[in-house]
């Protein structure tokens, strides 16, 4: 197995390898986000938004909303929002109303499957499945909620699912698992 990306990021991860990738999924568009983007994003919203960030989301573009529940999840306890109940809510409606106006136009297409995996190599190290061209449709890695092996990411269906906790979803309900563990 090929790892495709390494999580905490360094300035030096490793970047795609889009050797491995399965030409049938042109997701590599979406880099994963670096450590370094998601803090500066975190600190820009507070700072512009006076304290309150919950204020910007409509002004957000949707991928800008799943950067913030990507940076949310992994700067944990970022001190200007520390237990932020109201942000945590409103970014789960706001995304879930996004999601709803997005769904009719692209429910499984590139920029969807691109997304999740963007969002997904925030939390995990993923590597391609295996080398058929099957296998090439799966990525595989450690589940950012359980820390099993287990987990995989389904590119035609742009679906997720942890085997071990039986978690599993779209974009929109792994967004909403990474708020729920902030």
């Amino acid at each position: 197995m090929t790892a495709i990306h390494s999580f905490p990021y360094t300035e030096s991860s490793p970047a795609w390898d889009y050797d491995d990738l399965s030409p049938q999924c042109p997701y590599v568009n979406y880099p994963p986000y670096t450590a370094t983007y998601l803090r500066d994003l975190l600190a820009h919203l507070v700072s512009v938004s006076a304290g309150n960030p919950a204020s910007l989301l409509t002004s957000l573009s949707e991928p800008g909303l799943y950067a913030l529940a990507a940076a949310l999840r992994s700067v944990a306890g970022y001190d200007p929002l520390r237990n932020d109940d109201n942000l945590r809510d409103s970014l789960i409606a706001e995304l879930r109303w996004r999601n709803c106006k997005a769904m009719g136009t692209d429910p499984q297409g590139p920029v969807r499957r691109g997304r999740l995996v963007q969002l997904v190599a925030s939390c995990t190290l993923l590597s391609v499945a295996g080398a058929s061209s099957l296998q090439r449709q799966k990525l595989s890695g450690e589940c950012p909620f359980c820390s099993a092996p287990d987990f995989r990411v389904f590119l035609p269906t742009v679906h997720w699912r942890c085997f071990a906790c039986d978690r599993q979803g779209s974009l929109l309900e792994f967004a909403e698992s990474l708020l729920e563990t902030v």
